[in-house]
């Protein structure tokens, strides 16, 4: 069974327990000053991505590094103040409910080893970070 079912029947069922399990899944960080760089990163890295992909691979690795609850399981956790506004401003997203529909991609994507893959690509290429793929096994 995977845990991303597992959370959503701990959610479902004992909310205690489900933020007791979210504790696990802190952030790596928690400035949003470097989300312009993670989008930096994601340009440089994967210059052949077309918007849309582009778009689902920030969401995923924004919601990974500030708060990779949020993509568990769709209305399980919310991410922290000030993150989807940021998102917004950076890839000129007209309102934070946009940010929703790439995270829910990105909540799917994500399970994909080569997708993981990229996420950890670029979540290594900052110092604060030491994620590997495999190591994002919670989805």
């Amino acid at each position: 069974m995977k845990l991303s079912t597992v959370a959503k029947v701990i959610a479902r069922q004992s909310p205690e327990a489900y933020r007791s399990a979210v504790k696990m899944c802190e952030p790596c960080i928690t400035n949003p000053s470097v989300i312009p760089a993670i989008h930096k990163a994601i340009k440089e890295t994967y210059p052949e991505l077309d918007r849309t992909d582009e778009s689902i691979l920030f969401a995923a690795t924004v919601y990974t590094a500030y708060s990779p609850a949020c993509l568990l399981a769709s209305g399980v956790d919310r991410a922290p103040n000030g993150i989807r506004k940021v998102m917004c401003e950076v890839m000129g997203w007209q309102d934070a409910p946009v940010c929703n529909y790439y995270a829910d991609l990105g909540r799917a994507y994500i399970k994909g080893a080569k997708f993981k893959e990229r996420v950890s690509s670029i979540l290594l290429g900052f110092q604060q970070f030491s994620v590997r793929s495999n190591q994002i096994e919670l989805f």
